[in-house]
């Protein structure tokens, strides 16, 4: 069976060394799935969409490097009786560790402070690790989620500085708690005076129409978007009025796109029936030396270790202009993720444990 696959998805020949010979590529802007010929599996990115298209029935697995659903057309996929898989959860750890590193910019920049009140919108994998280390670590921070457990009762925004979204995308047919433009005119009335909103779940949870009808003056909410409506074309004037963006990137670190495609593979090897093969990762190590002068100045300022985090990853870094999207993000590999970096020489246990609890690797004494 071919295994056809985006050429832009990473690490592929690392796992699928055994298959070499099988594969064929693709760019998805160029695929077009209504002509594959010859039984296949596919495996995709978020970035390819079934809904509308016609499948060729020669597609026998779907397989999506990514964790998001909404870009498979899930009910005609099981209508043709097409199985498909995604890499559920291995992105988690690198979108908690970007909303970290917005967290430690903020604070440097002094948009917020450590005691300011926070809110998660979400209490999945990634929203209650954000609430578990923000709260381990004594933010001033609540949760918010109609089907986990969480601080809140409802999803009132009211008084808070900083807002988290971390929920799937949703209509109105699909989910009586639907997350389609979920911030909308009037939640965005509700907003605290210059709060900032964090979008890194989906484009479509956020309305980009009402939110450049606000009147600053009178409704001053700030946005930090990782996500857009109808991507890969990113509204101008929408990102310009955003404090800064960044292109869907959120879950890309080196680790994270290891991970995805690490879990596509196996996905794809359960589906053939065939054996797993354990591979030694490629990923290398950051080593840096612990600055305690450093590390205890921050934890004093800011309640985080923002030097050590914004040294590993400054989000700031990947803004970008809206015609910029889809060359950046299908080229994006380069980010190092906390679990990536070694800390030597750090000898107070509770500082070593703050440090693994956002995730950084210690070298034991």
């Amino acid at each position: 069976m071919k295994i056809l696959i985006d050429k832009n998805i990473p690490y592929v020949e690392h796992f699928f060394q055994d298959h070499l010979d099988n594969i064929e590529y693709f760019t998805d802007q160029d695929f077009d799935i209504s002509k594959v010929v010859e039984d296949s599996v596919v495996i995709t990115r978020s970035t390819y969409k079934t809904h509308e298209k016609k499948i060729s029935n020669a597609v026998k697995f779907l397989c999506s490097a990514s964790t998001g659903e909404d870009h498979y057309d899930k009910q005609a996929l099981d209508d043709m009786n097409i199985p498909y898989a995604f890499s559920t959860g291995a992105n988690a750890i690198a979108v908690r560790e970007y909303v970290f590193s917005i967290t430690a910019l903020m604070l440097e920049e002094k948009k917020i402070e450590k005691t300011s009140p926070v809110l998660v919108i979400g209490c999945g994998n990634i929203g209650k690790g954000v609430f578990d280390t923000l709260k381990y670590f004594n933010f001033n921070v609540s949760s918010y989620d109609p089907f986990k457990p969480s601080t809140n009762s409802n999803d009132t925004v009211e008084g808070y500085t900083f807002i988290s979204l971390h929920i799937p995308f949703t209509t109105s047919s699909e989910s009586e708690y639907f997350t389609e433009n979920l911030f909308y005119s009037t939640k965005f009335k509700d907003c605290k005076d210059g709060a900032i909103i964090l979008n890194t779940s989906r484009g479509g949870v956020v309305s980009e129409k009402d939110f450049l009808e606000l009147d600053e003056d009178r409704h001053h909410v700030q946005l930090i978007s990782d996500v857009f409506e109808n991507e890969p074309e990113v509204n101008e004037d929408f990102l310009n009025k955003n404090l800064f963006a960044t292109p869907h990137i959120a879950g890309h670190s080196q680790f994270a796109r290891y991970q995805m495609t690490k879990m596509a593979y196996e996905n794809v090897m359960n589906y053939l029936g065939l054996e797993i093969n354990q591979r030694i990762t490629t990923l290398e190590n950051k080593i840096i030396n612990f600055d305690k002068s450093a590390f205890d100045k921050d934890m004093k300022e800011f309640g985080l270790p923002v030097s050590l985090i914004l040294d590993t990853y400054n989000p700031k870094l990947d803004d970008f202009k809206h015609n910029d999207f889809k060359k950046i993000r299908d080229n994006y590999n380069k980010r190092i993720g906390y679990s990536q970096v070694v800390v030597k020489g750090c000898h107070e246990k509770s500082d070593c444990f703050d440090l693994k609890m956002l995730g950084f690797k210690v070298e034991e004494n």
